[in-house]
């Protein structure tokens, strides 16, 4: 097991104590809470970053980062609504995604193709594989995820934070869930070529 997966690996715990914390109706822990969440999402950073530093990057590495990310951000969508502060859509819409692209990306595994390896278009290449835009979209999920737990964190302190902060947490989902939809639509249009090479075998 390499460093960076034991970083990666390490995000799921921190993910069950943001989670847990959550639940607990104290503004003084939420923006304890916050700072978690921040390590967490700079964890997703610094595993990629040990593994090019060290060249240790791997199919299984690759794997892991993107299982991971799927477990930040749904578990994450799912308690927010619990708390009442995301809509349901947003949870839908990230669900279905990873369900279609992740289910597209193991067929390609299968076909010895890599998770970001697998994109062939100009466009594929830079949405999906990119760093720019792998770190714009972990960016945007995490500015959404920390300002809902800002939020969370002023609305127990004081109620009447919740109108103001409403419309800022709309805006910013909105975004998110359009760069999920976005950086999935490549997936599906490159994917397609596997499933044709699977019907001539």
């Amino acid at each position: 097991m390499t460093l960076a997966n034991l970083v990666t690996l390490s995000r799921l715990p921190l993910l069950l104590l943001v989670v847990l914390l959550l639940f607990i109706p104290r503004w003084q822990v939420q923006l304890v809470n916050l700072g978690l969440l921040i390590i967490l999402f700079i964890l997703d950073w610094c595993d990629g970053y040990l593994a090019r530093l060290r060249r240790e990057v791997t199919e299984l590495g690759a794997v892991l980062d993107v299982a991971l990310d799927r477990a930040v951000e749904n578990i994450l969508w799912v308690a927010f609504i619990r708390l009442g502060l995301a809509p349901l859509w947003a949870a839908i819409i990230f669900l279905v995604r990873s369900f279609v692209v992740d289910g597209i990306r193991g067929v390609a595994l299968a076909k010895g193709q890599s998770v970001f390896g697998m994109m062939h278009s100009a466009v594929g290449c830079f949405l999906v594989a990119s760093r720019f835009m792998r770190a714009f979209y972990g960016f945007a999920k995490g500015w959404s995820f920390g300002f809902l737990l800002l939020t969370h964190a002023l609305v127990l302190k004081d109620p009447g934070w919740s109108v103001p902060l409403h419309p800022w947490n709309q805006v910013f989902i909105l975004l998110t869930c359009s760069l999920c939809l976005l950086r999935g639509v490549p997936v599906i249009l490159d994917g397609r070529i596997y499933f044709g090479a699977s019907k001539q075998q």
